[in-house]
C-alpha cells in the first residue's frame, strides 16, 4: 500500500520554512534564544538579496557587543564545518534554506 501524499498549500509550506530549525545548540537556553533571535533578524533584513556576507557581519557585530568579543559567523546555502570552539557557545540552525553557524573562538 502507497503512503497517501498530502498536499500543502504555499502559504502553509513558508509558515513552516519560517521558523528556525535549531540543528545543534550546546548554549544555555536563554542565550540560545536571543542568538537564534540576532540570527532571524539578520537574515530576514539581508536574505531577500542573498547578501550572506552582510547578514553574517550583523550577527558577528551584534554577539560581539551582547555577550563579548571573539564570535565566529557563518551564513551560507551549503557549507560544512569542522571547528574546535569554547563550551556553552555554540549553535547551528536553519531558517528556510540558509544555515548560519555561529561559536565563540
Amino acid at each position: 500500500m502507497a503512503p497517501a501524499e498530502i498536499e500543502i498549500d504555499e502559504e502553509e509550506f513558508k509558515k513552516v520554512f519560517k521558523k528556525p530549525l535549531i540543528k545543534y545548540s550546546d548554549m544555555k537556553t536563554e542565550m540560545g534564544n536571543e542568538v537564534v533571535e540576532i540570527c532571524t533578524m539578520a537574515l530576514d533584513k539581508f536574505q531577500s538579496n542573498s547578501d550572506y556576507e552582510n547578514a553574517a557581519v550583523f550577527i558577528k557585530n551584534a554577539l560581539d557587543k551582547k555577550f563579548e568579543p571573539t564570535w565566529q559567523v557563518g551564513v551560507g546555502e551549503g557549507f560544512g564545518f569542522d571547528i574546535s570552539c569554547t563550551r556553552e557557545n555554540v549553535i547551528h540552525l536553519y531558517y528556510g534554506k540558509v544555515g548560519v553557524l555561529c561559536y565563540k573562538s
